[in-house]
């Protein structure tokens, strides 16, 4: 799923390129994934390209980014569960927006599958930029196995 790369001086330690994803998330990456035993994180560096006409990341990209990364979470929970890959698609979406994320921070969520069912997955997590929380985010994803 990830490829570990050499560091960049732009991206936190421990993080490597995510290759999940469809074209819409190729086109506003690269995101960056890392995990921790008790969460998985996805993070980007928040661009130009991300901002609204404020200076920061505008909330579509914020719930966008909110939604990759608790799909990631899910993946990669079936994945140490030893489950085959699987269709996600989102039920729900909640994103509480506590913070304005800055054009260049580092913005990152870390998730945890809260619920891994057969046919259902829930996720919840924290949105951090430069460390400080800026999002509570959650969802629900129906999942469907790939044959």
């Amino acid at each position: 799923m990830d490829q570990p790369l050499p560091p960049s001086a732009d991206v936190p330690e421990g993080f490597v390129p995510a290759t999940h994803g469809g074209p819409y998330a190729r086109e506003l990456g690269p995101f960056w994934s890392r995990r921790a035993e008790d969460h998985t994180a996805l993070g980007v560096r928040v661009a130009h390209r991300h901002s609204n006409s404020m200076g920061g990341a505008h909330g579509g990209f914020i719930a966008t980014l909110a939604d990759l990364a608790l799909v990631h979470a899910v993946a990669v929970a079936r994945e140490k569960a030893g489950l085959p890959r699987a269709a996600l698609a989102t039920v729900t979406l909640s994103v509480d927006y506590l913070g304005r994320p800055r054009e260049g921070c580092w913005l990152e969520v870390q998730a945890r599958v809260t619920r891994l069912g057969r046919s259902m997955a829930f996720a919840e997590g924290s949105m951090l930029a430069d460390g400080k929380p800026v999002a509570r985010v959650s969802a629900v994803f129906a999942m469907q196995e790939r044959k």
